[in-house]
């Protein structure tokens, strides 16, 4: 046995009181009883000693037991996983025992327990066990595996629970929680093996440098927008200070550190009460921005019209492309042989030779036509790329000139308020020392270097080999759709299901009904109907999973608990009911049903390796031997057994 199965399931309560479930690996066992036993309660034991991050255990065993643990084997492997129970009003506990060897006894009370460890740690001791992550995962800072591939992503392909096993939208457990599906989804062709262990993680890291690099190019352009702004500001500063005479007129050029450094020299400039601005620079301004506009409204026309040429001459070039197509009988029919012949009768035609000839120099004329445009296009291309940077251009000239008529205009007005010209100065120079001292207060952070990280992302993209991971996948979705179908032929089902055939698909995941015949329609989950359908295509699927990992030895235990198939037979059960006894006589359709899936699970389980099922169920079948002799726990009224029995003592 090389897969990982369970060998026990075991409660330790006060007083040394101890329920201890006993499995057989390889083969079905039962675990039958009356509704309020507990029986449910062995998947949430189960998932509790995987690291479930909640414990879900019923608040009368978490009143009565203080510890719960698992015995897994495969081969000669044992490993022992044992948590502690929170009490009542606490919604889990860190801390966990994970022990591995030979010959393992199962702790009888909570100090026979080994291997102390904290609930990360004992996450990554099974994930090692299993096989999951063999080049390991560092934690990152908070601690947390969220993204990455762990024993949290194999439990929707062990456990087949009431919330699943007869639902019309759910397909595997875990995935009717929306922040847990996102990652079942994510880690799914890993355990189909559609991808390995380092493309998972190179991939995973190229996504990471993908956010990353869009973050800091984001943060990029808000640095060069402020710096832009800063630099407006000080070209305006500048052109006020020029009217003045304190500075010479800004260059557009200049860096904002040049600026800067100008409006330090001006700052520092003994005030002159007998200069004046210059009152003809607002003309001079006008003049420029009336050019600038021109110049922007002609190459924004001469855009439309190389655009419109480009359209053009893409729709001359199909049309033309049609024509040679047509024309190409000519050829086809080898009319330009010279031979005076009927090209379909073999008859002689003068005719026929002078509409060849015709046809050929059509032809010819054509192919020059679209030879043309090839050269044109490309020259049309150039010219409208050209023409949008000198646009781009022109606005960011129009935009300092603009900022320069309204720094005159703001000057000048502060100007008439001001009672002379060197009070005005002496206003331009407070404001001017005023931006000077915030800049340095909001100092400008440096420009990033992103060409490393360009570089890492291009590596990894050549690492990443995407279409080899899409044909892997669609391979193992083939060949789970092919083992699901075959199940499903072996369970009972009712119209539309009926000799169909299933098709899994991995990236929702979903999985659709394709109906018997060569024109069958292709439903979903939800079109079928019926309880016995969903109960049929969820038991089908998850044993072709199960099937599935055994052929390429997925790092996946060979278990599946079934919580209770009768549940679409028999759903009516009050929370007094006793186990449903089934003893042979007549039998409905329900319970024929019944032991077909009955009859299924044992012959599947013969056919597989390494593969348990635990069935938790409420009908008990007296009468098949094979169930009977399956059946490792049955708790009924009469018996007064269970889970954790009644006269357990409550915990301190």
């Amino acid at each position: 046995m090389n897969r990982w199965n369970i060998a026990n399931v075991f409660f330790l309560g006060m007083a040394g009181r101890q329920q201890n479930i006993s499995f057989t690996p390889g083969e079905v066992n039962i675990i039958t009883g009356a509704s309020g036993t507990g029986k449910s309660a062995v998947i949430k034991a189960i998932d509790y000693c995987l690291g479930s991050s909640k414990c879900e255990l019923p608040v009368h065993i978490r009143r009565h037991a203080i510890a719960v643990g698992v015995k897994w084997v495969a081969a000669e492997q044992e490993m022992i996983i044992g948590r502690h129970i929170p009490p009542d009003g606490q919604a889990t506990s860190t801390r966990m025992f994970a022990t591995a060897g030979k010959n393992l006894g199962v702790p009888s009370k909570l100090d026979d327990f080994d291997g102390a460890t904290t609930l990360d740690a004992a996450k990554n001791f099974i994930q090692k066990a299993f096989g999951i992550g063999d080049l390991g995962h560092p934690l990152d800072a908070s601690g947390d595996t969220k993204g990455r591939t762990s024993v949290r992503h194999v439990t929707p392909y062990l456990f087949v629970t009431k919330e699943v096993i007869d639902s019309e939208s759910v397909l595997l457990h875990g995935l009717e929680q929306q922040d847990k599906a996102k990652d079942i989804v994510a880690t799914m062709p890993y355990f189909l093996r559609a991808t390995d262990e380092r493309s998972a993680m190179a991939e995973r890291k190229l996504r990471q440098l993908q956010r990353a690099l869009a973050i800091e190019e984001g943060r990029e352009r808000r640095r060069q927008a402020e710096d832009t702004a800063l630099k407006h500001r000080a070209i305006g500063l500048l052109t006020e200070a020029n009217r003045f005479s304190l500075a010479e007129a800004p260059s557009g050029a200049a860096t904002e550190d040049e600026l800067l450094e100008q409006l330090k020299e001006v700052v520092q400039a003994d005030i002159d009460p007998n200069t004046y601005p210059n009152e003809g620079e607002l003309g001079a301004l006008h003049a420029r921005r009336r050019n600038v506009l021109a110049d922007l409204g002609k190459a924004r026309r001469e855009s439309q019209a190389a655009r419109a040429a480009l359209a053009d001459a893409t729709g001359f070039e199909h049309a033309v492309t049609r024509q040679r197509d047509k024309l190409a009988l000519a050829e086809h029919l080898k009319l330009g042989d010279g031979e005076q012949v009927c090209p379909l009768c073999d008859s002689p035609s003068e005719r026929g030779r002078e509409t060849a000839a015709a046809l050929a120099q059509t032809l010819a004329k054509v192919r020059d036509e679209s030879l043309a445009v090839e050269r044109v296009r490309p020259q049309l291309i150039e010219h409208d790329e050209a023409l949008a940077a000198e646009i781009s251009d022109l606005n960011r000239s129009l935009r300092e000139i603009d900022a320069s008529i309204a720094s005159w205009l703001r000057q000048t007005d502060e100007s008439r308020r001001l009672a002379t010209i060197a009070q005005a100065r002496a206003h331009l120079q407070g404001k001017i020392s005023f931006f000077l001292q915030t800049s340095e207060e909001h100092p400008r952070k440096p420009g990033t270097d992103l060409t490393v990280l360009r570089n890492e992302i291009q590596q990894l993209e050549a690492q990443v080999d995407r279409e080899s991971k899409e044909i892997r996948l669609k391979r193992a979705e083939g060949k789970v759709s092919l083992y699901a179908s075959e199940a499903l032929s072996f369970l009972p089902t009712v119209a539309p299901c009926v000799g169909s055939e299933l098709y899994f698909s991995s990236k929702e995941p979903e999985v659709r009904v394709i109906e018997a015949g060569s024109r069958g329609s292709m439903l979903r989950l939800p079109d079928v109907g019926s309880d016995q359908n969903y109960l049929a295509i969820h038991i089908a699927i998850a044993f072709g999973l199960q099937r599935y990992f055994e052929e390429v030895t997925a790092p996946v235990p060979g278990v599946l608990v079934l919580d209770q198939l009768s549940r679409p037979y028999f759903p009516a059960q009050s929370p007094n009911e006793d186990e449903k006894t089934v003893s042979g006589g007549e039998e409905d359709e329900d319970i024929k049903a019944m032991r077909r899936h009955i009859d299924f699970l044992f012959e599947e389980v013969g056919r597989r390796t390494d593969l348990q099922v635990l069935l938790i169920e409420h009908a008990y079948f007296e009468d098949d031997a094979r169930y009977v002799a399956a059946t490792r726990e049955r708790w009924t009224r009469n018996s007064g057994r269970a889970l954790i029995p009644p006269d357990w003592p409550l915990r301190n």
